[in-house]
């Protein structure tokens, strides 16, 4: 079997994040909103979130959910939910 390049595969991964953040942030130019985007890669990203949120004194996240339930969410855990639990501030939960 060949071996997976998982480098290259990251390397995608990012970009594609990146070129989703822009195409969110210039919606919110259009519209005028100011945002503020920044891509996390954490070990925890529940951590992550709650911690960039209290150091740049956010007054709301927002975030999707998949709406997982059951078997799926207790293996897979809930970022919404433990952002829901952690944060300082107000968090809106749109699925």
């Amino acid at each position: 079997m060949p071996l997976v390049d998982f480098k290259a595969l990251e390397d995608s991964a990012r970009a594609k994040a990146r070129e989703t953040l822009n195409k969110g942030k210039e919606v919110c130019t259009q519209e005028g909103v100011q945002a503020k985007v920044e891509l996390l890669e954490a070990t925890s990203i529940v951590q992550a979130i709650v911690e960039l949120a209290a150091k740049e004194n956010v007054d709301l996240i927002v975030m999707g959910t998949r709406g997982m339930t059951g078997f799926k969410k207790l293996l897979l855990g809930s970022v919404s939910d433990g952002v829901v639990t952690h944060a300082q501030c107000s968090v809106l939960v749109v699925r």
